[in-house]
């Protein structure tokens, strides 16, 4: 029996990739869009029951943050504001979602006063729940 040794070796196997990562983009984004939808929990084959005396039920608001820089100027949403515009802002917010909350990050080095003076602002504007935003203390003996 003779073999022959001229013939042309097979053409290396290859393993396309393109495709590969097509479908597993799709795949992630169908798990991120069912994930949203699953958030959300709805059956389509209930039919609820009306009530006179149920609300609708609105997501928490998101809060109002209000940065006291050294110098005492302030600022909402990275633009400096005043006094007097602040109040009105607040206002025109505790209107829209009477449960608004605001948190106020203040430097270190202001004025206590200016700080009591911003917690008057949101009192007088009608907001009740005011947070404060502070940093954790490093951890002892080591660096995070």
């Amino acid at each position: 029996m003779k073999f022959r040794s001229d013939r042309a070796a097979p053409p290396p196997l290859n393993f396309n990739v393109t495709s590969f990562v097509d479908i597993l983009m799709v795949l992630v984004v169908f798990m991120l869009v069912s994930w949203s939808a699953a958030r959300i929990e709805s059956d389509v084959g209930i039919n609820l029951p009306t009530s006179s005396s149920s609300v609708p039920r609105n997501p928490a608001p998101a809060p109002v943050i209000i940065n006291v820089r050294a110098d005492g100027t302030m600022a909402v949403n990275r633009k400096e504001i005043g006094d007097d515009d602040l109040v009105g802002m607040l206002g025109r917010l505790v209107k829209l979602e009477p449960a608004q909350v605001a948190v106020v990050r203040a430097d270190r080095t202001v004025a206590y006063e200016r700080v009591l003076k911003i917690l008057d602002y949101c009192r007088e504007a009608g907001i009740t729940q005011v947070g404060f935003s502070a940093l954790m203390p490093p951890k002892p003996g080591g660096s995070e």
